[in-house]
Protein backbone atom coordinates (compact mmCIF):
# COMPACT_ATOMS: atom_id res chain seq x y z
CA UNK A 1 0.00 0.00 0.00
CA UNK A 2 2.84 2.31 0.80
CA UNK A 3 4.81 1.60 -2.77
CA UNK A 4 1.09 1.87 -4.70
CA UNK A 5 1.00 5.45 -2.94
CA UNK A 6 4.67 6.92 -3.52
CA UNK A 7 3.58 5.45 -7.49
CA UNK A 8 0.89 7.15 -7.96
CA UNK A 9 2.39 10.85 -6.86
CA UNK A 10 5.04 10.22 -9.04
CA UNK A 11 3.00 10.05 -12.06
CA UNK A 12 0.76 12.42 -11.15
CA UNK A 13 3.90 14.82 -10.92
CA UNK A 14 4.91 13.48 -14.37
CA UNK A 15 1.60 14.90 -15.70
CA UNK A 16 1.54 18.35 -14.48
CA UNK A 17 5.20 18.85 -15.52
CA UNK A 18 5.21 17.70 -19.36
CA UNK A 19 1.51 20.13 -19.34
CA UNK A 20 3.42 22.71 -17.58
CA UNK A 21 6.41 22.31 -20.19
CA UNK A 22 4.29 22.37 -22.94
CA UNK A 23 2.94 25.62 -21.92
CA UNK A 24 6.64 27.31 -22.16
CA UNK A 25 7.93 25.83 -25.46
CA UNK A 26 4.54 25.90 -27.10
CA UNK A 27 4.01 29.85 -26.88
CA UNK A 28 4.99 31.55 -30.05
CA UNK A 29 5.15 35.31 -29.53
CA UNK A 30 6.26 38.70 -31.43
CA UNK A 31 9.23 40.42 -29.55
CA UNK A 32 8.29 43.54 -32.24
CA UNK A 33 5.27 44.92 -33.25
CA UNK A 34 2.78 42.27 -34.02
CA UNK A 35 1.78 41.35 -37.36
CA UNK A 36 -1.85 42.37 -38.65
CA UNK A 37 -1.45 39.23 -40.63
CA UNK A 38 -1.44 35.84 -38.23
CA UNK A 39 1.45 33.84 -38.08
CA UNK A 40 1.39 30.20 -39.29
CA UNK A 41 4.32 28.49 -37.00
CA UNK A 42 4.33 25.13 -36.07
CA UNK A 43 4.48 24.31 -32.81
CA UNK A 44 6.04 21.32 -31.48
CA UNK A 45 4.49 18.71 -29.85
CA UNK A 46 4.21 19.12 -26.44
CA UNK A 47 5.67 14.92 -25.70
CA UNK A 48 9.14 16.58 -26.95
CA UNK A 49 8.91 19.57 -24.52
CA UNK A 50 10.58 18.14 -21.68
CA UNK A 51 12.08 15.08 -20.20
CA UNK A 52 10.89 13.38 -17.79
CA UNK A 53 11.61 10.28 -16.23
CA UNK A 54 10.62 8.66 -13.06
CA UNK A 55 13.15 6.75 -10.98
CA UNK A 56 11.93 6.08 -7.57
CA UNK A 57 10.09 8.89 -7.27
CA UNK A 58 12.57 11.22 -9.05
CA UNK A 59 11.57 13.98 -11.93
CA UNK A 60 13.91 15.62 -13.71
CA UNK A 61 14.09 18.94 -14.73
CA UNK A 62 12.90 20.94 -17.81
CA UNK A 63 14.75 21.88 -20.89
CA UNK A 64 14.10 25.70 -21.87
CA UNK A 65 14.49 27.29 -25.18
CA UNK A 66 16.04 30.73 -24.95
CA UNK A 67 14.74 33.61 -27.11
CA UNK A 68 15.84 35.19 -30.28
CA UNK A 69 17.29 38.75 -29.43
CA UNK A 70 18.78 41.84 -31.21
CA UNK A 71 17.74 40.96 -34.63
CA UNK A 72 19.19 43.36 -37.23
CA UNK A 73 19.08 43.99 -41.33
CA UNK A 74 22.97 44.34 -42.47
CA UNK A 75 21.89 44.47 -45.92
CA UNK A 76 21.62 47.43 -48.59
CA UNK A 77 20.04 44.90 -51.48
CA UNK A 78 17.04 45.25 -54.02
CA UNK A 79 16.38 41.08 -54.20
CA UNK A 80 18.05 40.02 -50.97
CA UNK A 81 17.72 40.69 -47.04
CA UNK A 82 20.78 39.64 -44.66
CA UNK A 83 19.44 39.55 -40.68
CA UNK A 84 21.76 38.51 -37.84
CA UNK A 85 21.06 38.31 -33.99
CA UNK A 86 22.56 37.59 -30.66
CA UNK A 87 23.59 34.13 -30.34
CA UNK A 88 20.97 31.92 -28.10
CA UNK A 89 23.08 29.92 -25.57
CA UNK A 90 23.51 26.11 -25.91
CA UNK A 91 20.77 26.39 -29.50
CA UNK A 92 21.68 23.83 -31.79
CA UNK A 93 20.36 26.08 -34.49
CA UNK A 94 17.36 28.48 -35.73
CA UNK A 95 14.24 28.74 -37.71
CA UNK A 96 13.41 31.58 -39.85
CA UNK A 97 10.13 32.36 -41.17
CA UNK A 98 9.53 35.19 -44.27
CA UNK A 99 6.09 36.65 -44.50
CA UNK A 100 5.60 39.36 -47.66
CA UNK A 101 3.70 42.20 -45.91
CA UNK A 102 1.38 42.62 -48.89
CA UNK A 103 -0.60 39.25 -47.81
CA UNK A 104 -0.06 35.60 -47.06
CA UNK A 105 1.33 33.36 -44.82
CA UNK A 106 4.56 32.48 -42.88
CA UNK A 107 6.43 30.45 -44.53
CA UNK A 108 9.49 28.74 -42.84
CA UNK A 109 12.52 30.17 -45.36
CA UNK A 110 16.00 28.97 -43.33
CA UNK A 111 16.96 26.36 -41.22
CA UNK A 112 20.64 27.83 -39.82
CA UNK A 113 23.23 26.69 -37.55
CA UNK A 114 24.44 30.26 -37.33
CA UNK A 115 23.11 33.64 -36.05
CA UNK A 116 22.85 34.90 -39.84
CA UNK A 117 20.78 34.59 -43.04
CA UNK A 118 20.32 35.60 -46.63
CA UNK A 119 17.26 35.35 -47.58
CA UNK A 120 17.11 35.83 -51.55
CA UNK A 121 15.14 36.04 -54.59
CA UNK A 122 12.75 39.04 -52.59
CA UNK A 123 11.14 41.40 -54.74
CA UNK A 124 13.08 45.23 -55.11
CA UNK A 125 11.29 48.42 -52.72
CA UNK A 126 9.04 45.65 -50.77
CA UNK A 127 8.38 45.12 -47.13
CA UNK A 128 8.77 41.72 -45.08
CA UNK A 129 8.42 40.41 -41.73
CA UNK A 130 10.61 37.93 -40.84
CA UNK A 131 10.69 35.91 -37.46
CA UNK A 132 13.39 33.73 -35.88
CA UNK A 133 13.44 31.14 -33.58
CA UNK A 134 15.93 29.16 -32.05
CA UNK A 135 15.37 25.37 -31.52
CA UNK A 136 17.34 22.36 -29.43
CA UNK A 137 17.80 18.87 -30.64
CA UNK A 138 16.74 16.42 -28.20
CA UNK A 139 16.59 12.15 -28.78
CA UNK A 140 16.87 13.33 -32.50
CA UNK A 141 14.22 15.95 -32.07
CA UNK A 142 13.74 19.64 -32.16
CA UNK A 143 12.36 21.85 -29.31
CA UNK A 144 11.37 25.21 -30.95
CA UNK A 145 11.52 28.17 -28.65
CA UNK A 146 9.62 31.62 -28.57
CA UNK A 147 9.82 33.45 -32.41
CA UNK A 148 10.77 37.46 -32.25
CA UNK A 149 10.15 39.43 -35.24
CA UNK A 150 11.43 42.10 -37.47
CA UNK A 151 9.99 44.02 -40.13
CA UNK A 152 12.29 45.13 -42.62
CA UNK A 153 12.17 45.94 -46.27
CA UNK A 154 14.61 45.22 -49.44
CA UNK A 155 15.85 48.58 -50.76
CA UNK A 156 14.13 50.44 -53.52
CA UNK A 157 15.41 49.34 -57.23
CA UNK A 158 17.94 51.87 -58.65
CA UNK A 159 16.18 54.75 -61.38
CA UNK A 160 16.32 53.67 -64.69
CA UNK A 161 16.06 55.23 -67.98
CA UNK A 162 17.36 58.11 -66.61
CA UNK A 163 18.71 60.67 -69.38
CA UNK A 164 19.25 64.46 -70.07
CA UNK A 165 16.31 65.71 -71.84
CA UNK A 166 17.11 69.23 -72.50
CA UNK A 167 20.13 71.68 -71.97
CA UNK A 168 19.48 75.36 -72.69
CA UNK A 169 18.54 77.95 -69.86
CA UNK A 170 18.04 74.76 -68.00
CA UNK A 171 19.01 71.59 -67.11
CA UNK A 172 15.67 68.40 -67.75
CA UNK A 173 15.83 65.38 -66.92
CA UNK A 174 13.84 62.44 -67.16
CA UNK A 175 13.60 58.84 -65.41
CA UNK A 176 10.97 55.88 -65.64
CA UNK A 177 8.68 55.58 -62.32
CA UNK A 178 9.57 53.14 -59.58
CA UNK A 179 5.66 52.93 -58.41
CA UNK A 180 6.82 51.32 -54.91
CA UNK A 181 8.77 53.80 -54.17
CA UNK A 182 7.87 56.85 -51.67
CA UNK A 183 9.73 59.48 -54.25
CA UNK A 184 12.82 60.48 -55.33
CA UNK A 185 16.00 62.36 -54.15
CA UNK A 186 17.69 64.93 -56.64
CA UNK A 187 21.44 65.77 -55.28
CA UNK A 188 23.84 68.01 -57.43
CA UNK A 189 27.43 68.16 -57.69
CA UNK A 190 28.60 71.86 -59.38
CA UNK A 191 31.67 74.25 -58.57
CA UNK A 192 29.41 75.85 -55.97
CA UNK A 193 29.41 72.24 -53.70
CA UNK A 194 33.42 71.86 -54.51
CA UNK A 195 32.38 69.02 -56.70
CA UNK A 196 30.33 66.90 -53.86
CA UNK A 197 27.12 66.23 -54.11
CA UNK A 198 24.24 67.91 -52.19
CA UNK A 199 20.53 67.34 -51.83
CA UNK A 200 18.98 69.60 -54.17
CA UNK A 201 15.46 68.28 -54.34
CA UNK A 202 12.93 65.87 -52.63
CA UNK A 203 9.70 64.64 -54.76
CA UNK A 204 7.23 63.37 -52.56
CA UNK A 205 5.80 61.53 -55.96
CA UNK A 206 6.72 58.40 -57.43
CA UNK A 207 4.30 59.21 -60.29
CA UNK A 208 6.94 62.72 -61.27
CA UNK A 209 9.69 61.64 -63.29
CA UNK A 210 11.38 64.86 -64.45
CA UNK A 211 13.14 67.65 -62.69
CA UNK A 212 14.15 70.71 -64.53
CA UNK A 213 16.64 72.98 -62.43
CA UNK A 214 16.96 76.51 -63.61
CA UNK A 215 19.40 77.95 -61.58
CA UNK A 216 22.25 77.41 -63.64
CA UNK A 217 25.08 79.19 -65.15
CA UNK A 218 25.38 78.67 -69.28
CA UNK A 219 29.19 76.55 -70.07
CA UNK A 220 29.10 74.82 -66.54
CA UNK A 221 28.70 71.87 -66.12
CA UNK A 222 26.56 70.26 -63.45
CA UNK A 223 26.43 66.38 -62.04
CA UNK A 224 22.93 65.20 -61.21
CA UNK A 225 22.06 61.96 -58.80
CA UNK A 226 18.64 60.70 -58.42
CA UNK A 227 17.77 58.42 -55.81
CA UNK A 228 14.70 56.14 -55.42
CA UNK A 229 13.57 56.49 -51.39
CA UNK A 230 10.51 54.62 -49.42
CA UNK A 231 9.59 55.39 -46.17
CA UNK A 232 8.72 52.30 -43.84
CA UNK A 233 9.03 51.50 -40.20
CA UNK A 234 9.78 55.22 -39.14
CA UNK A 235 12.85 55.24 -41.25
CA UNK A 236 13.92 55.31 -44.89
CA UNK A 237 14.73 53.13 -47.32
CA UNK A 238 16.79 54.35 -50.89
CA UNK A 239 18.52 53.40 -53.18
CA UNK A 240 21.58 53.42 -55.21
CA UNK A 241 22.12 56.55 -57.45
CA UNK A 242 21.82 56.79 -60.79
CA UNK A 243 23.92 59.98 -62.22
CA UNK A 244 23.21 62.08 -65.30
CA UNK A 245 26.03 64.67 -66.56
CA UNK A 246 24.88 68.50 -67.91
CA UNK A 247 27.03 71.72 -69.14
CA UNK A 248 24.28 74.16 -69.17
CA UNK A 249 23.24 75.08 -72.56
CA UNK A 250 24.97 72.21 -74.76
CA UNK A 251 21.84 71.57 -76.20
CA UNK A 252 21.11 69.45 -79.01
CA UNK A 253 21.90 71.02 -82.53
CA UNK A 254 19.51 71.19 -84.92
CA UNK A 255 20.95 69.85 -88.31
CA UNK A 256 19.72 68.86 -91.53
CA UNK A 257 20.19 65.29 -93.14
CA UNK A 258 20.02 65.33 -96.94
CA UNK A 259 21.06 62.00 -98.74
CA UNK A 260 23.15 62.17 -102.44
CA UNK A 261 25.30 59.59 -103.92
CA UNK A 262 24.00 56.71 -101.65
CA UNK A 263 25.11 58.68 -98.50
CA UNK A 264 23.75 61.55 -96.06
CA UNK A 265 25.03 64.74 -95.49
CA UNK A 266 24.85 65.92 -92.23
CA UNK A 267 24.74 69.63 -91.14
CA UNK A 268 24.61 72.18 -87.98
CA UNK A 269 25.17 75.07 -86.01
CA UNK A 270 28.50 74.64 -83.82
CA UNK A 271 27.39 74.72 -79.93
CA UNK A 272 29.32 77.25 -78.30
CA UNK A 273 30.14 75.11 -75.57
CA UNK A 274 30.93 72.18 -77.75
CA UNK A 275 34.09 70.33 -78.05
CA UNK A 276 33.29 67.70 -80.38
CA UNK A 277 29.83 65.84 -81.61
CA UNK A 278 29.42 62.50 -81.73
CA UNK A 279 27.12 60.80 -84.83
CA UNK A 280 24.71 58.13 -84.28
CA UNK A 281 22.25 56.17 -86.48
CA UNK A 282 19.66 53.26 -86.50
CA UNK A 283 17.04 51.24 -88.64
CA UNK A 284 14.33 52.06 -85.57
CA UNK A 285 13.53 55.46 -84.77
CA UNK A 286 13.85 54.85 -80.72
CA UNK A 287 16.45 52.11 -80.50
CA UNK A 288 19.25 50.38 -81.68
CA UNK A 289 21.50 53.10 -82.49
CA UNK A 290 25.17 52.73 -83.47
CA UNK A 291 27.68 55.34 -83.40
CA UNK A 292 29.07 56.18 -86.87
CA UNK A 293 31.85 58.59 -85.70
CA UNK A 294 32.92 61.47 -83.96
CA UNK A 295 34.24 65.21 -85.37
CA UNK A 296 34.75 68.77 -83.90
CA UNK A 297 33.75 69.84 -87.32
CA UNK A 298 29.69 71.11 -88.11
CA UNK A 299 29.28 68.34 -90.57
CA UNK A 300 29.53 65.14 -90.95
CA UNK A 301 29.29 62.45 -94.43
CA UNK A 302 28.04 58.80 -93.55
CA UNK A 303 29.75 55.99 -95.72
CA UNK A 304 27.82 54.44 -98.32
CA UNK A 305 24.73 53.32 -97.13
CA UNK A 306 21.68 51.49 -98.90
CA UNK A 307 19.72 52.80 -101.42
CA UNK A 308 16.13 53.89 -100.46
CA UNK A 309 15.76 52.80 -97.17
CA UNK A 310 15.43 54.82 -94.69
CA UNK A 311 17.51 55.66 -91.49
CA UNK A 312 17.57 57.86 -88.30
CA UNK A 313 20.37 59.98 -87.35
CA UNK A 314 21.36 61.66 -83.94
CA UNK A 315 24.19 64.46 -83.38
CA UNK A 316 24.99 64.85 -79.72
CA UNK A 317 27.38 67.57 -78.71
CA UNK A 318 30.60 66.85 -75.65
CA UNK A 319 32.78 68.50 -73.93
CA UNK A 320 35.48 67.16 -71.35
CA UNK A 321 35.26 68.67 -68.17
CA UNK A 322 36.95 69.18 -64.44
CA UNK A 323 40.42 67.23 -63.55
CA UNK A 324 39.37 63.79 -64.41
CA UNK A 325 38.71 64.92 -67.86
CA UNK A 326 34.76 63.24 -67.80
CA UNK A 327 33.35 63.35 -71.27
CA UNK A 328 29.95 65.14 -70.63
CA UNK A 329 27.29 64.44 -73.39
CA UNK A 330 24.68 67.13 -74.53
CA UNK A 331 20.93 66.25 -75.69
CA UNK A 332 20.33 65.27 -79.07
CA UNK A 333 17.67 64.85 -81.46
CA UNK A 334 16.51 62.30 -84.13
CA UNK A 335 16.09 63.12 -87.56
CA UNK A 336 15.10 60.41 -90.52
CA UNK A 337 16.15 60.78 -93.75
CA UNK A 338 15.90 58.17 -96.86
CA UNK A 339 19.08 57.15 -99.21
CA UNK A 340 19.36 57.70 -102.84
CA UNK A 341 22.28 57.39 -105.46
CA UNK A 342 20.82 60.39 -107.30
CA UNK A 343 21.77 64.44 -106.99
CA UNK A 344 19.53 66.95 -106.77
CA UNK A 345 16.66 64.83 -108.23
CA UNK A 346 18.83 63.75 -110.96
CA UNK A 347 20.83 60.24 -111.54
CA UNK A 348 24.29 60.20 -111.01
CA UNK A 349 25.54 57.16 -111.98
CA UNK A 350 28.79 55.08 -110.77
CA UNK A 351 31.23 57.90 -112.11
CA UNK A 352 31.27 61.13 -110.45
CA UNK A 353 33.29 64.36 -108.68
CA UNK A 354 31.51 65.12 -105.04
CA UNK A 355 33.06 68.19 -103.33
CA UNK A 356 31.59 69.45 -100.17
CA UNK A 357 31.80 72.73 -99.54
CA UNK A 358 31.19 72.38 -95.12
CA UNK A 359 33.95 69.59 -95.07
CA UNK A 360 36.24 71.49 -97.77
CA UNK A 361 36.77 68.42 -99.30
CA UNK A 362 36.62 66.47 -102.88
CA UNK A 363 36.16 62.48 -103.42
CA UNK A 364 36.40 61.19 -106.81
CA UNK A 365 34.74 57.77 -108.11
CA UNK A 366 35.46 56.12 -111.29
CA UNK A 367 32.56 53.17 -112.13
CA UNK A 368 31.85 52.89 -108.17
CA UNK A 369 35.23 53.03 -106.95
CA UNK A 370 36.79 56.01 -105.01
CA UNK A 371 39.87 57.11 -106.71
CA UNK A 372 40.53 60.66 -105.05
CA UNK A 373 40.04 62.09 -101.50
CA UNK A 374 41.74 65.29 -100.99
CA UNK A 375 41.36 68.91 -98.87
CA UNK A 376 40.14 71.51 -101.27
CA UNK A 377 39.46 75.41 -101.24
CA UNK A 378 36.70 76.49 -102.69
CA UNK A 379 35.21 79.93 -103.12
CA UNK A 380 35.24 82.69 -100.52
CA UNK A 381 32.45 82.59 -98.00
CA UNK A 382 31.28 85.78 -98.88
CA UNK A 383 28.13 85.20 -100.59
CA UNK A 384 29.82 87.08 -103.78
CA UNK A 385 32.49 84.13 -104.74
CA UNK A 386 30.68 81.12 -103.30
CA UNK A 387 31.35 77.87 -105.32
CA UNK A 388 27.95 77.28 -106.80
CA UNK A 389 26.08 74.14 -105.41
CA UNK A 390 24.19 71.86 -107.16
CA UNK A 391 24.26 69.14 -110.33
CA UNK A 392 27.03 69.69 -112.96
CA UNK A 393 29.14 68.34 -115.57
CA UNK A 394 32.46 69.40 -116.84
CA UNK A 395 32.13 71.00 -120.19
CA UNK A 396 35.47 72.36 -120.61
CA UNK A 397 39.36 70.68 -120.39
CA UNK A 398 42.79 72.47 -120.81
CA UNK A 399 46.28 71.82 -119.86
CA UNK A 400 48.84 75.00 -119.00
CA UNK A 401 45.95 77.36 -119.49
CA UNK A 402 46.11 80.84 -117.70
CA UNK A 403 43.14 81.92 -116.37
CA UNK A 404 41.96 85.82 -115.70
CA UNK A 405 39.22 87.85 -114.12
CA UNK A 406 38.72 91.08 -112.76
CA UNK A 407 42.30 91.61 -110.32
CA UNK A 408 43.69 88.47 -110.86
CA UNK A 409 45.80 86.39 -113.75
CA UNK A 410 46.19 82.70 -112.78
CA UNK A 411 48.61 79.98 -114.95
CA UNK A 412 47.45 76.46 -113.87
CA UNK A 413 48.33 73.40 -115.62
CA UNK A 414 45.15 71.71 -115.19
CA UNK A 415 41.78 72.92 -115.73
CA UNK A 416 38.12 71.31 -115.65
CA UNK A 417 35.15 73.37 -115.84
CA UNK A 418 31.69 72.57 -114.66
CA UNK A 419 30.06 75.57 -113.60
CA UNK A 420 30.24 79.39 -115.66
CA UNK A 421 33.74 80.69 -114.62
CA UNK A 422 34.02 77.68 -111.95
CA UNK A 423 36.40 74.81 -112.77
CA UNK A 424 38.59 72.49 -110.66
CA UNK A 425 42.03 73.29 -111.31
CA UNK A 426 45.66 73.09 -108.98
CA UNK A 427 46.58 75.99 -106.61
CA UNK A 428 49.83 76.44 -107.18
CA UNK A 429 50.29 79.65 -104.79
CA UNK A 430 48.84 77.70 -101.79
CA UNK A 431 50.24 75.80 -99.23
CA UNK A 432 47.64 74.23 -97.28
CA UNK A 433 44.10 73.04 -98.22
CA UNK A 434 41.08 72.41 -96.13
CA UNK A 435 40.12 73.59 -92.49
CA UNK A 436 38.19 77.38 -92.76
CA UNK A 437 40.73 78.85 -95.65
CA UNK A 438 37.72 79.54 -97.48
CA UNK A 439 35.75 81.85 -94.70
CA UNK A 440 37.91 85.04 -96.02
CA UNK A 441 40.59 83.51 -98.19
CA UNK A 442 39.00 81.35 -100.47
CA UNK A 443 39.40 81.64 -104.46
CA UNK A 444 37.29 83.39 -106.60
CA UNK A 445 34.82 80.76 -107.06
CA UNK A 446 36.96 77.67 -108.18
CA UNK A 447 38.09 74.56 -106.70
CA UNK A 448 41.28 74.81 -105.70
CA UNK A 449 43.21 71.62 -105.27
CA UNK A 450 46.87 70.25 -104.20
CA UNK A 451 48.87 69.39 -107.60
CA UNK A 452 49.57 65.97 -106.77
CA UNK A 453 45.67 65.31 -105.82
CA UNK A 454 44.29 67.41 -109.08
CA UNK A 455 46.48 64.91 -111.47
CA UNK A 456 44.45 61.86 -111.01
CA UNK A 457 40.92 63.95 -110.97
CA UNK A 458 42.57 64.65 -114.31
CA UNK A 459 43.02 60.95 -115.59
CA UNK A 460 40.23 59.62 -113.93
CA UNK A 461 37.88 62.23 -115.66
CA UNK A 462 36.53 62.90 -119.10
CA UNK A 463 33.86 65.69 -120.66
CA UNK A 464 30.81 65.21 -119.02
CA UNK A 465 31.35 63.63 -115.91
CA UNK A 466 28.99 64.60 -113.26
CA UNK A 467 29.88 67.56 -110.43
CA UNK A 468 27.85 67.24 -107.49
CA UNK A 469 28.69 70.34 -105.34
CA UNK A 470 26.52 70.66 -102.12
Amino acid sequence: MKFSSKRIIAIVLAAVLVFSMSVIVGTFSAAEDKSPVAASVPAPESKEAAMVAANQGEVLPVTVVGNVKNIVKTSFETNLVTLTWDRVQGASGYYVYCLNADGGKYTRVADVTSPTVTVKNLKHTTQYWFKVSAYLKVDGKKIEGQATQKKTATQPAKVTGLYASRASTLNEMKWNRNDRATGYKIYRACYKTDGSYKLYKTINNNKTTTFADTATEQGRAYYYKVVAYRNLYGGEYNSAGNVVRFVAGMCAPGFTAVSRLSKVNLLWNHNAYAQGYDIFYSTNKSSGFTQLGTTKSNYYTTKNLTNNKTYYFRVRPYKYVGASNTKVCGTYTTKACTVTSGAYSKSVGGSYVEISISAQHMWVYKNGNLVVSTDVVTGNNDGVHNTPKGFHRIYSRARNTTLTGPGYSSFVEYWMAFCGGCGIHDASWRSSFGGSIYNGNGSHGCVNTPRSAVVKVWENTTWNTPVIVY
